[in-house]
């Protein structure tokens, strides 16, 4: 059996996992990208204003920083000679590597395209037709009728016993409902209607995918870059697999997709029809909001940031997303309290204290009688330090905190904050290291760690796998393989490698003060969440969201068209 797919019931389900061994093959791929920015350097002097050079020091010093903290076992204890050397030449070496790609792509990029993208419809079409096609390939021949794990089954039992929480996103519920019921009106099948629903969301996956490379393809973005895109969109496992797997991650990262391209179509005017591009944005934002628990408030703080970052002529995008927001907050608060659906558990948002707190009680730190008994109040203290694990906080937050005391600790919550700040400027080391545990996969290089999952979770809906065995579906198990073995491919399962990405384009967009720069802070926004408050230390899933919206955000970074020559195409 392959040892990179695995068996697991870590999250709850019995599932086949697949995990891609990517850390040091990121690292890899860095330092050959450092080594030729060195060379390219060298034989080019580049020349920068001060304040760029700068940041472009601040960056590579903080780029450099955060990789060697990630990886601080490996110069423990800190106060040996020798670690204190090789602390000094990691940092120094990675520091030179981030500075001179950083130098090399502000003085080569954007490249000036000049073609246009004389029929959209057509790429759109066949774009869609094509990743529609393998998806729905897929789904009838290797995953029928799709994945579905712990939280799908969740999500359908609310829907046939009709009683709803927001744990399981209502609006993703309501989403999944609408396809749901009539499939099983249609087919009387309960499979058939969750195959149906898959349907529905794989076509809106590949329409939001056809809708980016098309408005590359306008942009006048280089042939063989678009050509690779769509690859990447229509042959990468992850894109395949989670196109039939029912999560509210899914049809969320395709909103958050549609949103930023939307959004570059209205910034750079690509189109006749504005009435479109305002629709896909409209859209795009009520699924960011409303598909995700903490969805809205990342969009608050991504319309708030735009608010403050676009000129004072430019605030139409702004206040439609203050819009959204408010129609979005009506049907999140009011609306659900009307209708009874209760909210998302409080405990959810503390993921990180939660992990840093257990931590300082692992380790065995002296604790006094008055913030024992407080602890006592929150979790069963003694079996903290056999539970901790230091890369996910589920062992804390289901084994060892007591749920029945919640409400005694809603009332004491500022009591509690001072507790958890007390302990942190005691034993700030301890929370150091929880928080980079925790959240390490969303900020560094890449980890083993599961990437997607096939297979249905144990249910009493009469809910079966029944796919495979098959010709088609042993093409998609052989093409799956090859693109998950070889080391060229690996760094493309790495998250923190398509994070360094999406900061890199963020930083180059800023210094040529481009406003492509916009499109990068609602998934800013989101992986700062992940920094702030995430469960687990990699969960692709989460970062999903990057993986979709990176590439086409690359694509207007790298290449510029002059706003005279955008095709403006009545049917698009």
């Amino acid at each position: 059996m392959d040892p990179s797919r695995v068996c697991s019931s870590t999250h709850g389900w019995q599932a086949w996992q697949v995990r891609i061994p990517i850390l040091a093959y990121t690292y890899y791929l860095c330092g050959v990208a450092g080594i030729f920015c060195v060379c390219d350097n060298l034989r080019n002097p580049h020349r920068f204003s001060e304040k760029t050079t700068r940041w472009a020091l601040v960056f590579s010093a903080l780029f450099s920083g955060a990789t060697l903290l990630a990886n601080y076992r490996l110069f423990e204890p800190v106060t040996a000679l020798l670690s204190l050397f090789q602390l000094a030449c990691g940092f120094l070496g990675g520091l030179l590597a981030c500075l001179n790609v950083l130098v090399c792509l502000a003085d080569r990029l954007p490249l000036t395209v000049a073609s246009e993208g004389k029929h959209p419809m057509r790429l759109y079409f066949f774009v869609f037709g094509a990743i529609s096609l393998v998806d729905l390939l897929y789904l009838l021949f290797e995953a029928y009728p799709g994945v579905l794990t712990r939280d799908s089954i969740s999500t359908m039992q609310q829907i046939q016993q009709g009683t709803y929480n927001n744990t399981m996103p209502f609006w993703h519920t309501m989403t999944v409902r609408l396809f749901v019921r009539p499939g099983l009106i249609l087919f009387g099948d309960i499979n058939a209607a969750v195959a149906f629903f898959h349907g529905a969301q794989l076509l809106f996956l590949a329409a939001c995918i056809a809708y980016a490379v098309v408005t590359l393809y306008q942009a006048g973005v280089n042939r063989l870059f678009l050509a690779a895109v769509f690859g990447l969109y229509a042959l990468m496992p992850y894109h395949i697999v989670y196109s039939v797997t029912l999560w509210k991650d899914v049809p969320f990262s395709a909103a958050v997709l549609l949103f930023v391209t939307a959004m570059f179509r209205l910034l750079k005017k690509i189109g006749t029809s504005r009435g479109a591009n305002y629709a896909g944005f409209l859209l795009g934002g009520m699924g960011i909001c409303l598909w995700r628990t903490n969805g809205w408030y990342a969009f608050l703080a991504s319309a708030l940031v735009l608010l403050l970052l676009t000129k004072k002529g430019n605030r139409k995008l702004p206040a439609v997303m203050g819009g959204i927001l408010i129609v979005c907050w009506v049907l999140i608060n009011p609306l659900l309290s009307a209708l009874r659906v209760s909210q998302t558990d409080m405990v959810e948002a503390f993921a990180v204290p939660f992990q840093q707190i257990a931590r300082v009680v692992a380790q065995g730190r002296e604790l006094t009688q008055e913030e024992t008994a407080m602890l006592d109040q929150a979790f069963h203290l003694r079996k903290i330090p056999e539970q901790y694990s230091p890369e996910t906080v589920d062992p804390i937050k289901f084994e060892t905190f007591r749920y029945e005391n919640k409400e005694y600790l809603r009332q004491h919550l500022t009591q509690y904050m001072k507790l958890y700040l007390r302990l942190g400027l005691r034993y700030p080391g301890d929370y150091l290291k929880a928080w980079v545990d925790e959240t390490k996969g969303y900020w560094n290089g890449g980890y083993s760690f599961w990437v997607y999952t096939w297979g249905i979770s144990d249910n009493d809906m009469g809910i079966t796998a029944s796919g495979g065995g098959n010709s088609i579906g042993s093409f998609f198990r052989t093409m799956f393989r090859f693109l998950e073995r070889p080391i060229l491919f690996q760094p493309l399962y790495s998250i923190g490698l398509w994070a360094w990405i999406l900061i890199c384009c963020c930083l180059l967009n800023l210094w040529k003060k481009r406003e492509e720069f916009l499109l990068t802070v609602p998934l800013l926004v989101l992986l700062i969440g992940l920094w702030l408050g995430t469960p687990v230390f990699a969960e692709f899933r989460y970062a999903y969201p990057l993986f979709l919206s990176t590439p086409f955000i690359a694509g207007v970074t790298v290449f510029l068209r002059e706003p005279e020559t955008i095709r403006c195409d009545a049917s698009l």
